[in-house]
């Protein structure tokens, strides 16, 4: 199961870096615009995507720690995550402001890493319910409070 964790968090991680390229790219784009008056509420307005991107970013990072750690609860919201980018990605892209075309170019660059993250975290989580109880069972790696246990126990005498 961690062969098949470890290309999502990696592209999780990749794209945690893509949004905050993305924030650095809309912060430079937004000071350009403002020349003089920073506090303007146009200036304010205009910091408001870089702001978002770096915070979605720090989010994907704790995601990806979280699912490398093993926890499904963070795999199922990072499935809905990628959801929520793959869409929320070309409009902001398209539909606030204007930017550079770079920061464009990284907008639907980071939407398509978005796309292929949710179908492989849709991949692992069918692939986690697809093994029975009874199989994980089988595969369960004894702890060493079952081996301390298992030394204690008495054996029967072996028959030669």
């Amino acid at each position: 199961m961690a062969g098949a964790v470890r290309p999502a968090v990696l592209l999780i991680v990749f794209a945690s870096l893509l949004f905050m390229l993305t924030g650095w790219l809309d912060a430079s784009a937004a000071l350009a615009t403002c020349p003089g008056a920073l506090l303007s509420q146009a200036c304010l307005d205009a910091a408001a995507s870089p702001v978002e991107s770096v915070v979605f970013g720090v989010v994907n990072l704790l995601v990806a720690v979280l699912i490398a750690r093993g926890s499904e609860r963070m795999l199922a919201v990072r499935i809905l995550l990628a959801g929520f980018f793959v869409l929320e990605r070309p409009i902001t892209a398209l539909a606030f402001g204007e930017r550079p075309s770079a920061s464009i170019a990284l907008h639907l660059t980071t939407a398509f890493v978005e796309a292929v993250i949710l179908l492989s975290t849709v991949r692992i989580w069918h692939l986690g319910h697809s093994v029975s109880q009874m199989d994980l069972a089988a595969l369960a790696i004894p702890s060493a409070a079952d081996a301390r246990e298992s030394a204690l126990e008495p054996r029967p005498p072996v028959a030669r």
